[in-house]
């Protein structure tokens, strides 16, 4: 085995590791700051979240919105895409949490009387050691 070989072979042996080691590394951490984004740009979460009643489904849409859907597809979005789960269900303004420790990932759902949803913001900084209340206030609900 020459030199050249015993260095690309250390090289992909270093590579299985690391890409073994990315969910631990991708973890949430306790520390991260809180961030949001609303689930349209310039328009607040408390401003979409009064409008929410009026919006279309997402597939009907003709202008720039939140994603609506059924409820159960909201659901298996977040679960299935974000490994997200709920936290809390109807609080701030009757919207619902749900986040993830494993990404840190955290979205406000909004449901609506006709079993859709809409999301109305998203962001990082989840650790379910965090009280809900500060994913509310950075969402301005």
């Amino acid at each position: 085995m020459t030199r050249a070989d015993r260095i690309v072979r250390l090289g992909l042996a270093g590579s299985v590791v690391l890409l073994g080691a990315m969910p631990a590394l991708s973890a949430s951490r306790s520390d991260q700051p809180v961030q949001v984004w609303s689930a349209m740009q310039g328009i607040a979460p408390a401003a979409l979240l009064e409008d929410v009643q009026d919006l279309p489904l997402s597939d009907m849409a003709i202008d720039d919105q939140p994603y609506c859907a059924a409820d159960q597809e909201i659901a298996a979005t977040l679960t299935t895409d974000f490994n997200e789960v709920p936290v809390d269900q109807s609080d701030a303004s009757g919207t619902e949490l749900w986040g993830s420790d494993q990404l840190g990932t955290w979205t406000l759902v909004a449901p609506r009387a006709d079993d859709t949803s809409c999301i109305i913001a998203s962001g990082i900084g989840f650790t379910a050691d965090r009280q809900t209340e500060a994913y509310y206030t950075v969402a301005g609900l």
